[in-house]
């Protein structure tokens, strides 16, 4: 068993005890373990899987850095919702705005941050029901 910390700049917290994580990085889906050696590594946006036992719970990330050191592990993240938590329709009404930002003649950083509004949206309409 570990304990994770998730941690966003507005002070928003929540800390669980857990025997695995499985988390988005560059490289596809990491999964952690109890023991795990210690590791610093991006996180993008996606869905983090936080088991205990055998319950899981789901929980919608930006991008950010986890870290894990002595069973102790560290996810710093712009934001975090819990599946639970997401208003599907708040998700659908960022995605269609995300859609259309996209339809226009952006220039590279307004383009990347429109993909980004995307990404995020269709990951948190992945966990509604």
């Amino acid at each position: 068993m570990f304990t994770l910390t998730m941690i966003t700049p507005e002070g928003k917290k929540h800390i669980s005890e857990n025997t695995r994580i499985s988390l988005p990085t560059e490289d596809g889906i990491r999964t952690i373990l109890a023991n795990h050696m210690d590791i610093v590594v991006p996180v993008e946006i996606g869905k983090v899987k936080v088991i205990k036992d055998n319950q899981s719970d789901t929980v919608v990330i930006s991008e950010g850095i986890f870290y894990f050191k002595d069973n102790e592990a560290k996810l710093f993240v712009r934001t975090f919702e819990f599946s639970e938590e997401i208003d599907r329709i708040r998700a659908e009404r960022a995605k269609e705005r995300a859609e259309e930002m996209l339809k226009r003649k952006l220039d590279s950083r307004e383009m990347h941050e429109a993909e980004l509004a995307l990404k995020r949206a269709l990951t948190r309409l992945s966990v509604t029901r």
